[in-house]
């Protein structure tokens, strides 16, 4: 039992030995050099016990919970392929890299716990070990940190990227992290920039800004190790080494595996440091490129902002877009670790872009992914789902689910469209024939059925009943059966349909309800919680939408044409609202002056909860009216001939006052009064016509009043009857 232990101690301290031979055969000679040791900034960890099943990707997820993980790989057997149960876990920077290594060593995984230690290099007593500084390229100086901590941060910033939303107006925001405590936010979090400038000019603009009635705390973030020492000069307290105190304690931690290590080298499996050296060549290699690429981009966006002009470098890649893809259809909470991660199976990413909108600031639903090799990015690309063309719009209606059987492109619930990317002049012309096509095939507009459509993984679905979520199922069939049947049926662009509604709503409040999704959609754009409307959207309307919206908001008129409820009676034949003697039938419909107040009413209102009189809460379900043509164009002419007549009754009342006006104004001889007769046939004398005239005029305007106040009161009791039921 001894022995066995002894051994495990003794291959772990050749274990620890082999990985400071492999990170001691990376550095650079004492002759000047444009390569900084990577092992220096200490971003790299060594994972050991892992479990048999653990891979690359297992491996990086199980970090990246926590951290952001730049590259984690499993050593495997060059024989059995098979992991040797251990591996490396690279993270973007050091401060990451040694909070992970405090976190989660000793942390279970698959019923073992793992050990986790700094890959970095063993410090000998040796002279040559003596004076090993990190090394930076020739007349360049060290590079600054640009990491900040942001205190005091409202309860509403949930997640990192709405963190970094409040810097990248300053600069690229390289990673954003907010720690928590078993899933509670501690009220702090971390921000990298790109460049010490644009860190800089974020720390001022940010600084004392008040978020959701809190006010921000940013400063420059240090190490655990500076931060103490910082509160112990404030107190007043001697200095302590605590990095030889926590040597220490580790030390103790280990027990006797870390005495057991060989300080004067011992010799190990020539395999396991050729593996050791194999990855210290291939993908430190790699992220030291990266790391300087970076830093060339962030100095010289410094000299540019001090005003000085920089030299043309040569290009060292290439400029076309071979190894690079184009992807849509992402999940707009993607992150580009997370993209970088979910690609890294085709082949080794270089880079990963999840494309914001410039003026909302707000991810777009499209990405780029750059791998090292061209091969990597066209079998990607070649692998990738095609939509069948000959469908076009109808795509829309009937998804193929098994359109991707190993689940390989698929990211939260979407299947991603890959295509090789295009340079932007390319990419602008494609979309406009894209538009341009689509529109003159799908003249029905068959491709607006979808709008409405609740997926089974939307977070709103779990608020569906069980009745609501089959009534939207019969729906979307009837709706798909009939415009299949009738060729001559297209969905409207303006016009939706709403059902579910409480009886109790009328047209004027389903009007004010109308207007009430309009305003909601926006200020949820405004607030972040909704995706604003694409170019192609807002697009449908025509090019001359800008024109009619001037021309409206000049005429004062609003943005819902009209409004209306069906109604029955008591039989169950159709009556109108006005008559009064019948009751709704839950359902109506709302047109708006255009097709993007349309989309945003529909987005808003569809699933909103609507609340009637007898305190039932009701789910509305919200689609594009299907209409026949021959309707809206019959429709059309009427209101079309309609407005001539009221243009021609206008016209002619302009020229009969006209005339009036340019007449003469003669004065006339008064007449004397007729005498009116009385009973035997007498005159009356001073009874005149014009009197009787008067009073009989008074009468009719009397019983006039009094009728139009009966029917109000008649219309008044039928209307309170009516919502009583």
């Amino acid at each position: 039992m001894g022995s066995n232990k002894n051994d495990r101690k003794r291959q772990r301290s050749e274990v620890e030995d082999a990985v400071a031979a492999a990170i001691e055969s990376q550095e650079p000679s004492a002759a000047p050099t444009t390569k900084r040791p990577r092992v220096e900034e200490k971003r790299s960890l060594f994972v050991r016990s892992l479990p048999h099943s653990a891979t690359n990707e297992s491996l990086a997820d199980f970090f990246s919970q926590h951290f952001p993980v730049k590259h984690a790989v499993v050593v495997l057997d060059q024989n059995t392929k098979q992991s040797r149960g251990y591996g490396f876990v690279t993270f973007a920077d050091a401060e990451d890299a040694s909070e992970a290594q405090k976190a989660l060593d000793k942390a279970a995984w698959d019923g073992r716990r793992i050990r986790v230690d700094l890959a970095e290099r063993r410090h000998r007593n040796s002279a040559d070990d003596a004076g090993d500084v990190p090394v930076t390229k020739p007349g360049r100086p060290a590079p600054q940190p640009t990491k900040l901590i942001v205190r005091n941060l409202p309860w509403t910033i949930k997640t990192s990227d709405q963190l970094s939303r409040l810097f990248r107006s300053y600069g690229i925001v390289k990673f954003a992290d907010l720690p928590n405590n078993k899933g509670k936010l501690k009220g702090f979090g971390f921000v990298t920039l790109r460049g010490r400038k644009n860190a800089e000019k974020a720390l001022e603009g940010i600084n004392g800004k008040e978020v959701d009635g809190r006010t921000l705390a940013v400063d420059w973030a240090v190490d655990k190790a500076t931060w103490d020492q910082q509160q112990e000069k404030e107190q007043e307290k001697e200095a302590s080494d605590d990095s030889a105190a926590q040597d220490d304690a580790s030390d103790e931690d280990d027990g006797s595996e870390d005495s057991a290590v060989d300080t004067a080298g011992k010799p190990v499996d020539d395999e396991l440091n050729a593996d050791l050296e194999n990855f210290m060549k291939n993908h430190l290699q790699n992220l030291e490129d990266e790391d300087e690429e970076d830093e060339d981009k962030d100095n010289s966006d410094e000299e540019e902002d001090a005003g000085v002009k920089l030299k043309e470098k040569p290009q060292q890649r290439t400029t076309d877009n071979s190894s690079t893809i184009f992807i849509r259809n992402l999940p707009f909470t993607t992150t580009d670790e997370q993209l970088k991660g979910f690609f890294a199976t085709f082949g080794n990413v270089r880079y990963a872009r999840v494309v914001f909108d410039k003026v909302t600031e707000k991810p777009a639903g499209t990405g780029f992914v750059c791998f090292f090799k061209e091969t990597d990015a066209k079998e990607c690309v070649k692998g990738a789902p095609r939509p069948n063309p000959t469908t076009g719009a109808k795509q829309s209606l009937l998804l193929d689910e098994n359109a991707d059987p190993t689940g390989k492109y698929t990211l939260d619930g979407r299947l991603l469209q890959v295509a090789q990317a295009v340079n932007k002049q390319e990419a602008a012309n494609l979309a406009d024939s894209s538009l341009a096509k689509r529109q003159e095939k799908d003249k029905r507009r068959l491709f607006l059925l979808s709008e409405g459509a609740i997926s089974a993984g939307s977070p709103l679905y779990g608020s569906l009943t069980d009745q609501e979520v089959r009534m939207r199922q019969a729906s979307a069939a009837q709706r798909r059966k009939l415009v299949q049947g009738n060729p001559s049926l297209h969905v409207s662009l303006t016009r939706l349909s709403i059902r579910n509604l409480p009886r109790s709503i009328g047209s004027k409040e389903l009007k004010e309800l109308a207007r009430k999704g309009v305003v909601g959609f926006a200020k949820d754009v405004q607030e972040g919680r909704r995706q604003p409307l694409s170019k192609e959207e807002n697009a449908r309307d025509g090019k001359d939408a800008k024109e009619k919206e001037r021309q409206r908001k000049q005429k004062g008129k609003g943005i819902v044409r009209q409004t209306k409820i069906v109604f029955e009676s008591n039989q169950g034949s159709k009556v109108t609202e006005k008559s009064g003697a019948g009751k709704s039938r839950g359902y109506g419909f709302i047109e708006y002056v255009s097709h993007h107040w349309a989309l945003m009413g529909l987005r808003y209102l569809n699933g909103h909860q609507v609340e009637g009189d007898n305190g039932r809460k009701q789910r509305l379900i919200v689609e594009f009216s299907i209409e026949n043509a021959q309707v809206v164009q019959r429709r059309r002419a009427a209101e079309e001939k309609s407005a001539q007549g009221s243009q021609a009754k206008d016209k002619k009342a302009g020229e009969a006052a006209a005339v009036l006006e340019a007449e003469p104004v003669e004065a006339k001889k008064p007449t004397k009064p007729a005498r009116v007769k009385g009973p035997g046939g007498n005159k009356v004398k001073g009874q005149m016509r014009g009197g009787v005239e008067s009073k009989e005029s008074e009468k009719k305007e009397d019983m006039k009043q009094r009728l139009i106040a009966r029917t109000r009161l008649t219309r008044k009791k039928k209307a309170n009857a009516r919502g009583k039921n």
